[in-house]
């Protein structure tokens, strides 16, 4: 695997981020049919989606999920209706849980801002540091971002809202229900 090169003000702000700046704001209504996702509230300061094992190593954690990305960005193609972003990020989910890490599956739009469930047309993943400070995942692209980048990039704030689900299966009973 290859190393990624990441910039120190990336990596700082992956270690030095509260959570209450990197955590993903309530959509604006209340989602029809994502009956299944974490309520925002639930997020704030909930360990259980940090990655606590990790504490204080948060440049080593980054590091780990831009390889994973990366590798799987390399390695696997995005087919529209076949192997799309929910596909990909529910691989990467798997891949990142074989490893001990703790990731979080998001849907929404990124071109609108408090999107409802049905407005949500993509899907990446949210990790959260031992810190509480979190990463977005683009798997389609096999970018990875954090707070710091939204500082150069407003656009790329869209990454911390939306619906969260802990695991793909949850996402999958709300797809079923909304397809």
């Amino acid at each position: 695997m290859r190393l990624l090169l990441v910039s120190g003000l990336a990596l700082l702000a992956f270690v030095s981020c509260s959570s209450a700046a990197t955590s993903i704001p309530a959509p604006g209504a209340e989602p029809s049919g994502a009956i299944h996702s974490i309520p925002i509230g639930d997020l704030g300061d909930a360990l259980q989606y940090w990655n606590v094992d990790w504490k204080g190593r948060a440049p080593q954690l980054y590091s780990e999920i831009a390889d994973v990305n990366s590798l799987y960005y390399r390695t696997h193609a995005y087919v529209p209706g076949e192997a799309d972003c929910d596909d990909m990020a529910a691989d990467i989910w798997e891949s990142l849980a074989d490893s001990g890490i703790v990731s979080l599956i998001v849907v929404g739009n990124l071109e609108a801002t408090r999107e409802s469930f049905a407005e949500c047309n993509h899907a990446w993943l949210i990790v959260y540091s031992g810190e509480g400070s979190a990463a977005a995942l683009e798997v389609t692209a096999g970018k990875t971002y954090t707070w710091a980048d939204t500082l150069d990039d407003g656009t790329l704030r869209q990454y911390w809202e939306g619906f969260v689900y802990e695991r793909p299966s949850d996402l999958a009973e709300d797809f079923d229900q909304r397809w």
